[in-house]
């Protein structure tokens, strides 16, 4: 279906991607990750044909249908947003033959005639009924406005025109971004029951799991596929990367005997080559002088055979693994443990306009509980998360313990806005932070300096710095609204790690069910809350 051989990228003088090999058959599922500002979007795009490479090709068998992360202007009705446009021309062409004929001339009634067939062959007869089906999967109502949706919808609308767009490969960029759990379930299922070939971007662990037959990882500009699906290819990584470690500790210990073994030869070999007569005694001093030379020249052979062994050594090494050294470990001072009450919400109601999303709600923590807020989009968790904060007008009781220190965070890192540096974000998370621990954290997690400017960081930069005040905060509770968004699957196990350890209360809301498996004491579905 697609076959990229040799494929490199570069934007000016920066190379993003070089020397990628990517062979896609029929039926075959793989899974693209790669930390954030890998070059994941960009290797989408020229698999694509959106983006030409550098260097290297792209051949494809069939249509290519890629799913952006961006969306273009909207108009009209979700239906008429998702037809497909060979579709919507057949359609044109049928009305106007239709039209026609009233002339009753022959010429009409051909005309007719092919259009009703290209119309029929393109789905003309079954696309409303099926994409009505597909829109309701997904939460959307075909009827509505396309102009007028909010973010989360109109990702959810490109999603639903490009699974009702017949394809042999299908591209997604983060499929799963802003799907609840009925869709994410929805689209599992589409994407396992079809015959085509995916390449699909995604943070989400459980749908690689769930869906991919393969697990490509673009790393350092390089791509190494893994035929298994996500958590099957990190324990392949984990085995491979080991003995990489144990050839590479084994070739470094024979280089360096041979390097010591090449040193205590040269070192004898410039002794024996320095003739000292005195030390000669009573042998004639001309053989005993060539005696010494030809010791020192047949040291001096073995030093050079030393060297050529290091050489061919050194031609054949195992390359030194690459080692993820992201991980925080500073010595900080617990948190304080607080009132064993944290939070006590009774009768909670919120309205937007004439609408209520929170109704009657109750909701109690205690100390040290790891909840999780789950729940269809549009349910009301975020909206939850900030009438607690007070950020929303409300109507019902909301009561903090006593002297509790809180932490929220937003979906797009909301939280940073306001800061200046890096120190000064840091500083807000935890302010007996000292000069030296700044640069241990920016060190630890490859960030810039402390006194660099946020407005200067790229995406991935923000996202780990985000997880550096998380990591950081002495806070008694943390409140986080969809903590993984924008976080690739290895920075979403360092907040696993994090959340995991922290000693205080966690209310998080998320779509994201292995971190709810791995982190939630408890799970609260939002609208089943009134009791």
């Amino acid at each position: 279906m697609l076959q990229a051989s040799s494929v490199a990228l570069s934007y000016g003088d920066q190379l993003l991607f070089d020397d990628i090999s990517l062979t896609l058959n029929a039926g075959e599922r793989v899974g693209l990750i790669g930390e954030n500002g890998s070059g994941k979007t960009s290797l989408l795009r020229v698999l694509a044909g959106e983006v030409a490479p550098t260097t290297g090709e792209v051949q494809r068998t069939g249509r290519v249908a890629y799913l952006t992360q961006q969306a273009g202007e909207l108009a009209g009705t979700v239906i008429e947003a998702v037809k497909p446009a060979p579709l919507r021309a057949a359609a044109q062409r049928y009305a106007q033959a239709t039209a026609a004929l009233e002339s009753g001339t022959p010429a009409a009634l051909s005309e007719f005639t092919e259009a009703e067939e290209s119309y029929r062959l393109s789905g003309g007869y079954d696309f409303e009924v099926q994409a009505e089906s597909v829109l309701a999967a997904l939460g959307l109502d075909a009827g509505a406005q396309a102009g007028a949706l909010s973010g989360g919808q109109t990702r959810r609308l490109l999603l639903a025109a490009l699974l009702l767009s017949p394809a042999e490969t299908y591209l997604l960029d983060e499929p799963t971004n802003h799907l609840d759990a009925a869709g994410l379930a929805w689209l599992e299922g589409w994407i396992q029951a079809s015959p085509a070939a995916f390449v699909f971007a995604s943070h989400d662990r459980a749908f690689l799991d769930a869906v991919s037959t393969h697990t490509a990882e673009l790393e350092r500009g390089r791509l190494t596929v893994y035929p298994a699906p996500y958590t099957e290819a990190m324990e392949l990584r984990a085995v491979q990367r080991a003995a990489q470690e144990r050839d590479f500790e084994a070739y470094r210990r024979k280089r360096a005997a041979l390097e010591d073994a090449k040193s205590r030869v040269h070192s004898v070999a410039r002794s024996a080559g320095q003739f000292n007569h005195k030390r000669a005694g009573n042998v004639p001093m001309l053989p005993a002088k060539n005696r010494a030379q030809a010791a020192s020249q047949t040291l001096a052979r073995q030093a050079r055979a030393l060297e050529r062994r290091i050489e061919r050594l050194d031609t054949v090494a195992a390359a030194k693994p690459y080692t993820d050294h992201r991980r925080l470990t500073l010595d900080l001072p617990p948190i304080a443990p607080g009132p064993l009450d944290v939070l006590r919400v009774e009768g909670l109601t919120v309205q937007r306009g004439e609408k209520t999303v929170l109704d009657g709600l109750n909701l109690h923590l205690r100390r040290g509980e790891k909840v999780a807020l789950v729940g269809e989009n549009g349910a009301g968790k975020s909206t939850l998360l900030r009438a607690i904060l007070g950020e929303l007008p409300h109507r019902g009781r909301v009561v903090w313990g006593a002297g509790l220190s809180l932490y929220a965070a937003g979906q797009n890192g909301e939280e940073l806005a306001g800061f200046e540096t890096l120190a000064d974000a840091l500083l807000d998370a935890n302010d007996t932070l000292t000069p030296h621990q700044l640069y241990e954290i920016t060190a630890q997690l490859f960030l810039p300096p402390p006194h660099t400017p946020i407005a200067h960081l790229s995406g991935g930069q923000r996202t780990r710095l985000s997880l550096a005040r998380l990591s950081v905060t002495r806070a008694q509770v943390l409140l986080l609204d969809e903590p993984t968004n924008h976080l690739d699957p290895q920075m979403v196990d360092v907040l696993e790690d994090v959340l995991r350890d922290y000693a205080g209360t966690v209310l998080l809301a998320t779509h994201d069910r292995r971190l709810i498996e791995r982190v939630a004491g408890r799970v609260v579905e939002v609208g089943h809350l009134t009791t």
